[in-house]
């Protein structure tokens, strides 16, 4: 059996003001042809369809186009699972007339014990539920972690696991020293949210979302399948696409398939002046950028300068006030100096230069002025 992986796709994203709506289109028809060349048996999508709970029309637009290709059109098999981004009720709506074309939307606790077979693979979800969903579905107020959680659901499942069969469980959570980004909005504010890796253990394989890195932890048979864009800067370097796991004769393996996006993620550091010379090694021109740049505090409106030759800038930081290196690298008493050697030292400082001739007049006529008063 061929299963691939995928999750956090977060279809109506906006990174800085901008909307990726047109690079996860491009994505996805990449990943479609891929389907058509891996032929797999099924697709498991784990969880952060959307973005957000109310997305727009063109994010539900485009869902509905490629499930569409994917399950009526290509006759592929999916099974869906809501995460903390998704609206439960959105998402699960039509569920069970879809299951007729084979597309199984699992979004609530009732359904952790009822697998999806498929040849002889079962597939257990466990749709994302806030903990006070989880007391009031196992009617227990002693839950009040995500462990705790997770450790009722397995107890459930536990008791209907057939293990003859592959046992594969489906989820949207963190694990214990995952990898993580700044665009994965915490399950749940004032609670620690990781599980640990050892309560999976009655499954063949775990498959997971909410963590956008593929290799996000070290694991024989736990697999996230990473986002399928890069969604933050603090994920510029990773690489997004799907997975890929094998099923022969009951022994499994995965493999990573990485898709090239439309535009990626770059955070280019260095001189303003550099970057407006066109100096600074870019990949290329109409990636997504953050520039931190130094020496820019005399340019009016650097950004805009930046946009006329990178188009799709969308972050700038000043680096040229960085505070974390003493100014007095001799450990000089600052209060042994005199005002023009202070200001001489903070402006070379902050600048990397040193003050001009005619810098350090007006300097003296300023502070003679202030110090005296002004004698016109």
């Amino acid at each position: 059996m061929k299963i691939i992986h995928t999750a956090d796709w977060h279809l109506g994203r906006i990174l800085n003001g901008k909307s990726l709506l047109e690079d996860q289109q491009y994505i996805l028809d990449k990943f479609i042809v891929a389907m058509e060349e891996e032929q797999p048996d099924v697709i498991v999508v784990a969880g952060d369809l959307y973005d957000t709970s109310y997305p727009n029309k063109d994010a539900i637009q485009l869902l509905e186009s490629v499930i569409d290709t994917l399950n009526l059109k290509m006759n592929i098999p999916i099974i869906i699972t809501n995460g903390n981004h998704d609206s439960r009720e959105r998402l699960n709506y039509g569920a069970k007339w879809f299951e007729k074309s084979g597309m199984y939307i699992r979004t609530q606790l009732e359904a952790i014990t009822k697998p999806i077979s498929i040849e002889n693979v079962d597939f257990y979800t466990l749709p994302f539920a806030t903990i006070n969903e989880a007391q009031f579905f196992f009617d227990d107020k002693s839950i009040e972690t995500h462990q705790q959680a997770l450790n009722k659901a397995l107890e459930y499942m536990s008791e209907v696991i057939d293990t003859d069969k592959v046992n594969i469980l489906i989820g949207h959570l963190t694990v214990h020293g995952g990898i993580r980004s700044e665009s994965e909005r915490p399950l749940t504010i004032g609670t620690v949210e990781s599980v640990s890796e050892d309560a999976f253990q009655q499954f063949d394989r775990v498959m997971l979302g909410h963590l956008h890195h593929p290799f996000s932890i070290k694991s024989n048979f736990i697999n996230y399948s990473g986002s399928i864009l890069q969604y933050s800067f603090s994920e510029a370097n990773q690489p997004k696409g799907y997975k890929k796991l094998e099923i022969i004769d009951n022994v499994i393996s995965d493999k990573f398939i990485q898709l090239q996006p439309l535009r990626q993620l770059e955070v280019i550091e260095g001189d303003y002046e550099d970057a407006i010379q066109e100096k600074l090694a870019v990949m290329h021109k109409d990636n997504y950028f953050h520039f931190k740049l130094k020496h820019m505090s005399h340019v009016s409106d650097p950004m805009m300068h930046l946009k006329k030759i990178y188009p799709n800038t969308l972050a700038l930081t000043n680096q040229t006030f960085n505070f974390d290196t003493p100014i007095h690298h001799e450990n000089i008493e600052i209060q042994k100096l005199d005002d023009s050697t202070i200001i001489d030292n903070f402006y070379q400082s902050i600048t990397d230069e040193q003050l001009t001739k005619n810098q350090s007049k007006k300097i003296e006529s300023i502070m003679s002025e202030l110090l005296e008063g002004d004698t016109k």
